[in-house]
């Protein structure tokens, strides 16, 4: 039996190549977390770390360059 916890997306799809895929899935409404605490097949589909760091009030620059970041990995995963 093999457990993997991660947060990188491509280690996931490498993964699932070979395992089948399971997560935790939490919602954030009115700056709070909401976990249902449920353990759900396939891999996870959002991703909440810049919304995070809005939360906690972290500087504009860090945040718009985590935008930027994203933006640009999003561009390169779907070309490929």
């Amino acid at each position: 039996m093999v457990f993997v916890s991660t947060h990188d997306v491509e280690l996931s799809a490498l993964l699932a190549n070979e395992y089948d895929l399971y997560h935790f899935a939490e919602a954030i409404e009115n700056n709070q977390f909401y976990f249902d605490h449920k353990l759900k097949t396939g891999p996870l589909n959002t991703s909440n770390a810049i919304r995070i760091l809005e939360m906690y009030n972290y500087p504009a620059e860090i945040i718009e360059e985590a935008q930027n970041i994203s933006k640009n990995l999003s561009m390169v995963n779907s070309n490929n």
